[in-house]
């Protein structure tokens, strides 16, 4: 099985031999989350996420993807709290789907329905949802999780895209932030790139009709706006850090390498 991004441990394939009797007990916790501190999007939520979380662009098994930003030190989501909430009106797909997700079974080029058994609402005592019936047939449940991975895998294709246009169009650049918080440590966010507008500008005209019609422009700008957010974000995680009343967990600076990094 291929590397798994961030949150997944034990990537298996949904099996209807394997998975008979198992049922899936959802949960309100995105603990599984507590140690991102970026996340992928897909063009869709750009919108949404655009008002919360700065968006940003960082290279990834399968080129430049756009992620959220999540917090400011190595190993830590300022979006989850320590109960294991969301502290956040917008929660990105790619957690939405946890425990579920596409992947390339090594060898094939055909993606699989697979799922994290190291997830803690599996069981096999009949618990919340069931992924097959007693004949072996997939439930409703695992038909609605397959529609909802397909479309969030054809979302990805689409943005991928997108950003094979952005690189093509010479628009990426490398960035990073640097920051200081009140108590005088200094911190930065870097390891991503971002839309250098005056290279926007520079665009032909018919180049940024083109960006128009396409439905690009609309995502740089919302990307381009989002960036205003990273303030925001350094005061949430650093409020974020406070309970745990260590100062290598605050230490923004001496973790920043891996910011904005997908793995």
């Amino acid at each position: 099985m291929t590397k798994q991004l961030l949150i997944y441990e034990s990537v298996t394939p949904v099996s209807r031999v394997d998975h008979r009797d198992v049922a899936v007990r959802r949960t309100s916790s995105f603990a599984f989350a507590k140690g991102t501190n970026s996340v992928p999007l897909v063009d869709v939520e750009f919108a949404k996420a655009a008002v919360e979380m700065p968006i940003v662009f960082a290279p990834s098994e399968t080129g430049t993807i756009p992620v959220a930003l999540l917090g400011t030190a190595r190993d830590q989501c300022a979006f989850v709290k320590e109960d294991g909430s969301w502290d956040g009106a917008y929660v990105p797909a790619f957690f939405r789907r946890y425990p579920f997700v596409f992947a390339v079974q090594d060898g094939q080029d055909r993606l699989t329905l697979c799922i994290d058994e190291s997830f803690e609402g599996l069981n096999r005592d009949g618990v919340g949802e069931r992924l097959f019936d007693s004949e072996g047939n997939e439930t409703s449940y695992t038909n609605t999780v397959l529609r909802f991975a397909e479309e969030y895998q054809a979302s990805f294709n689409r943005t991928q895209a997108f950003c094979d246009r952005l690189k093509e169009a010479g628009l990426l650049e490398d960035a990073r932030v640097d920051y200081t918080l009140q108590d005088g440590r200094a911190g930065q966010i870097n390891g991503f790139q971002r839309v250098n507008p005056e290279k926007l500008r520079d665009l032909p005209d018919e180049k940024v009709v083109e960006l128009f019609r396409s439905g690009d422009l609309a995502l740089i700008q919302l990307h381009l706006a989002s960036m205003q957010l990273v303030e925001r974000l350094v005061t949430k995680a650093t409020t974020a850090m406070q309970p745990a009343g260590s100062e290598e967990a605050g230490d923004a600076s001496d973790a920043s390498e891996e910011t904005a990094e997908v793995h």
